[in-house]
């Protein structure tokens, strides 16, 4: 009898945090009767994504949304004023859903609302992500070409610090000459304060067998803001003071002391099948020399399957001001993995 009682309680507790669990979902209701319960997480270029517990992420059509109801706010996009702000979106009759903004509630058409996204919720749990690219040619004429490049991309999240690692490689050789060969190897770690404000600690170093212009490293530290951050995109500026150093190919060295604007953009499109990117510095130097350094990339991803992408990208390295200058511009296009 005891444990008939024990086993009814045990089912009861179970039923009611499934339900509690399932009551704090969010709902999507469609215009053929069926409804989806999960974690909305964008509604972009036509298509809504919404992640459940029993067929992972699923992506559905716009058009076949009825209403919707969201358990945590999701940030919208004023498209004529270019604002972004927080709303919360409850279900309403069909075709129809309440926006709810600054404690005023106004019904709103379905099909006047092209895109929202959810903001990144942090969590103590480590998130990995990354991407390796690499791009390789050989061309046998006249004379024989070889071209390789590679490109690693990872980020380690947890709680309020993230860490960002990369690394590059490049050579290029026609015969027996050696037109390009560089390395760099880059390290930045951020500290969030708060939602939007960070501090973060920057280190590069680049290499070079070629150039005059041997030997680069950057140390800086310094405040950044996270303009937005979301399923879709992220932006975020940091502003660095620090030291650059320089060395060539006789030996020399040099010292200056400056600061750096870091830059670092990203935007899904098409149901994050298609990544455009955009990050770098640029910086200049406090004493009168006006040491001047761009270190920037342009880029875009295309998704072939889950894991593998096809890339298509710019690098721009420019130093001024020093006796050996630098200005390089590198394309690159290639496969790659991703995780």
């Amino acid at each position: 009898m005891r444990c008939a009682i024990l086993l009814t309680r045990l089912l009861v507790i179970f039923c009611c945090t499934g339900w509690a669990e399932q009551a704090a979902a969010d709902t999507v209701w469609l215009n053929n009767g069926d409804r989806l319960t999960g974690t909305i997480r964008y509604l972009s270029d036509g298509k809504l994504a919404i992640e459940t517990h029993y067929a992972g992420t699923v992506t559905l059509d716009w058009n076949a949304v009825s209403t919707l109801a969201s358990d945590n706010p999701v940030n919208v996009e004023n498209k004529k004023t270019g604002e972004h702000y927080q709303v919360r979106l409850s279900s309403s009759d069909p075709g129809y859903v309440w926006v709810e903004r600054n404690e005023q509630e106004q019904q709103v058409s379905v099909s006047r609302i092209d895109e929202f996204m959810k903001a990144k919720v942090r969590t103590d749990q480590l998130a990995w992500t990354g991407n390796i690219d690499a791009g390789v040619k050989v061309k046998k004429a006249s004379t024989k070409t070889d071209d390789y490049s590679f490109a690693l991309n990872t980020k380690l999240n947890q709680g309020k610090w993230r860490h960002d690692i990369g690394a590059t490689y490049n050579r290029e050789q026609e015969n027996a000459s050696i037109n390009t060969n560089n390395y760099s190897l880059r390290y930045a770690f951020d500290y969030l304060v708060s939602e939007q404000f960070f501090w973060q600690t920057r280190a590069t170093y680049k290499r070079d067998w070629v150039e005059n212009l041997s030997r680069q490293a950057l140390l800086g530290t310094g405040p950044g803001y996270q303009l937005w951050d979301t399923e879709l995109s992220s932006f975020s500026l940091s502003l660095l003071g620090g030291a650059f150093e320089y060395g060539y190919s006789d030996d020399r060295e040099e010292r200056h002391f400056g600061g750096s604007l870091r830059w670092n953009y990203q935007r899904y499109l098409l149901g994050k099948s298609v990544t455009l990117y955009s990050n770098g510095d640029v910086g200049h130097s406090l004493d009168d020399d006006g040491v001047f350094m761009l270190d920037a990339e342009v880029g875009m991803r295309y998704s072939l399957t889950s894991w593998s992408t096809l890339h298509l990208g710019y690098h721009r390295n420019l130093v001024s001001g020093i006796p050996d200058t630098l200005n390089e511009g590198i394309f690159s296009t290639g496969l790659g993995l991703k995780w």
